[in-house]
């Protein structure tokens, strides 16, 4: 195995990843080669950068601390501290609220109509006629009611 090979495989042998006759043949290398030997020391190092502070599954003491402060009761909240869940009902409540205006005033006809009956009798006449002919005189039979709905405000 040339030195560049051992230099690329470094990395496999540090996680012991290579087969037991790749590992003997990077080993004697290392013991014959500075360059090598360093490139493997920043890789332990880097190793140990990266390496968690603490053992968090074999610390009994960080385990026992958890449960102790699960366990405990916690103080009320103080006056003026206000708690993050303390106002989730408010956002289901307002549109719940949205949906009963609605249903109350769209739904139930509460709110005043817009010229139902006044657009009803302008669709049916045979043929269009302005607003202006209704005002002026030039009227035919039924336009003397829609004309009297026009001055109503769309009220029969």
């Amino acid at each position: 195995m040339t030195h560049e090979e051992i230099k690329k495989r470094l990395s496999a042998f540090h996680d012991g990843e290579l087969p037991r006759a790749e590992t003997l043949l990077i080993e004697k290398h290392l013991g014959g080669c500075a360059e090598c030997a360093l490139e493997l020391a920043r890789l332990r190092a880097f190793d140990e950068l990266l390496a968690p502070r603490a053992q968090w599954e074999d610390d009994r003491a960080f385990t026992s601390e958890v449960l102790e402060r699960i366990r405990e009761p916690r103080p009320p909240a103080a006056a003026g501290e206000r708690s993050p869940f303390r106002g989730w009902w408010e956002v289901p409540a307002l549109a719940l609220a949205s949906f009963a205006l609605y249903v109350l005033y769209v739904e139930t006809a509460l709110l005043p109509a817009e010229s139902d009956y006044l657009a009803a009798a302008l669709a049916a006449q045979n043929k269009p006629q302005s607003l202006s002919d209704l005002l002026l005189g030039h009227s035919r039979t039924d336009d003397e009611v829609i004309l009297a709905m026009v001055l109503a405000g769309g009220e029969k």
